[in-house]
């Protein structure tokens, strides 16, 4: 077991908003906790279905969690999974015996034709709040500090359900132990109220800067700053390349 194990530490769960090419939130988090290591399981394109089994994986694998972030994705997107080597594309998951492949890209033949044929977005809205549903339940059993939060704001509604059984399943979620921006908006909103020109040409994520705020203004509501000289780096980070 790695000596990691042994020490407290926390853990970051979601999509390419969590893990991309550049800082992301999950990075600084240990800038306003006091150190602790972070176990960063970010992973581009990941459903909310992947997310909460990932989540509650680490619940079950880790040791001295001290708290644990989740970051929840599109209700659009889904996972393929197979057991077929010679399949491209797909990664290996060691501990399910599987490979699998989060969110077909929009332009592939297959996920076409799956969202043409078998995805819903309405059942994927309902499996959404499942999966949130289930992963507090566990982390609540394991005794595990948690907070989530969503990659854009229109992953969530919180008026006109689409049933009676989807408000009531929304209402035994644990709202408190999200955090919103400005309403009940996420990262996306956030970066692009507050951050649109410091965006890399042509990429839809947020950039360093918009990062680091999230966790400094929104996760921890901190008045600690980092030096100018770290600030004017983070802000000036594609120009810098």
């Amino acid at each position: 077991m790695d000596d990691l194990e042994y020490k407290k530490k926390t853990i970051a769960h979601g999509c390419s908003f969590t893990r991309y090419d550049w800082p992301c939130w999950s990075d600084f988090v240990p800038l306003f906790n006091g150190g602790l290591a972070m176990v960063n399981k970010g992973r581009a394109g990941s459903g909310n279905e992947t997310i909460s089994r990932a989540a509650i994986n680490s619940a079950m694998k880790h040791t001295q969690i001290d708290h644990m972030y989740i970051m929840w994705s599109g209700t659009d997107r889904y996972e393929m999974v197979t057991t077929d080597a010679n399949i491209k594309g797909y990664h290996w998951q060691d501990g399910f015996n599987w490979y699998d492949h989060p969110h077909r890209n929009l332009n592939d033949d297959q996920h076409n034709y799956y969202i043409k044929h078998f995805l819903n977005i309405q059942q994927q809205y309902y499996r959404t709040l499942e999966h949130i549903l289930r992963t507090q339940m566990f982390l609540d059993k394991k005794n595990i500090d948690y907070t989530m939060m969503l990659f854009h704001g229109g992953v969530l509604h919180f008026d006109n359900f689409h049933s009676k059984n989807e408000q009531m399943l929304h209402e035994q979620i644990d709202w408190s132990k999200f955090i919103f921006y400005n309403g009940y908006g996420g990262l996306y909103e956030f970066s692009k109220e507050n951050f649109s020109d410091c965006y890399k040409d042509g990429d839809n994520h947020p950039p360093p800067i918009a990062h680091y705020y999230w966790t400094k203004d929104v996760i921890f509501k901190s008045d600690v700053e980092c030096p100018q000289e770290q600030l004017n780096k983070l802000k000036n980070y594609f120009k810098d390349l």
